[in-house]
């Protein structure tokens, strides 16, 4: 082979491995460009989690600053009353507690056990299911024989609760539950069960085959609401225009 010929040859090797090696050296510096951002994105993650933190603490400390003020006026008032006065403001002040579902509840009242109902070749498996419509029915019918608090599955029920039903489940106070549901009310244990036996809900639970059991209790205990504080002042405000 002409030596004209080898050295164009050596020529294409050699260009085309300088281009392969120039390839390579940009993709390195443009992996190296992309973990330098990273690393940038990282660390000012870190620092902006840093200082959230410390503004996290802050709040808290002025909150608990804020309350310890509060009792020393919220004492200093109470000093300066006579008993018949903080009686009466107590008084008050579990009343608008236990409307609002703040204070845990003990004593008298009754326990219904809901379950979906055992299918069968001929029956409807709609009919078969608890829904949420179903629950506000018997809340309802409780309120109507005089309970004073309500708990479904150990959530109080309030004014702002939803009962809504989320496929096999219902969502309380933004929680999911499965059956079985245990609904617990504290009231005169007599009435609330003849006020829901004899309702058309619990008929109806009869005649499509769900399951309730209803239990009279001297003591049952109702836990405190556990929720958004804010959306349940907002909706007793507008309840008491």
């Amino acid at each position: 082979m002409p030596k004209g010929e080898k050295r164009f040859i050596f020529f294409i090797i050699f260009l085309f491995l300088g281009i392969l090696v120039s390839l390579q050296f940009r993709g390195i510096l443009t992996a190296n460009k992309q973990k330098t951002l990273t690393a940038i994105n990282i660390d000012k993650l870190e620092t902006q989690l840093e200082d959230e933190k410390k503004t996290g603490e802050s709040l808290k400390k002025q909150i608990s600053e804020a309350q310890k003020l509060n009792d020393q006026y919220l004492k200093d008032s109470v000093d300066n009353m006579s008993n018949s006065q903080i009686k009466k403001l107590k008084s008050e002040l579990d009343a608008v507690k236990l409307k609002m579902g703040l204070t845990d509840v003990k004593g008298p009242g009754l326990i219904i056990k809901l379950d979906d109902g055992q299918e069968t070749p001929d029956s409807d498996v709609t009919q078969l299911i608890i829904h949420d419509g179903e629950i506000l029915q018997v809340l309802n019918e409780l309120k109507a024989g005089g309970a004073q608090a309500i708990s479904i599955n150990g959530e109080r029920i309030v004014s702002t609760s939803e009962q809504i039903c989320a496929g096999p489940t219902i969502r309380i106070n933004k929680r999911r539950y499965p059956v079985p549901y245990e609904i617990t009310a504290i009231g005169n244990p007599q009435l609330l069960y003849d006020t829901l036996d004899k309702s058309s809900i619990a008929q109806d639970f009869r005649d499509f085959g769900i399951k309730m059991d209803m239990v009279k209790s001297q003591n049952i205990m109702i836990p405190k609401f556990i929720g958004n504080l804010d959306d349940l002042v907002t909706s007793m405000e507008v309840a008491g225009k």
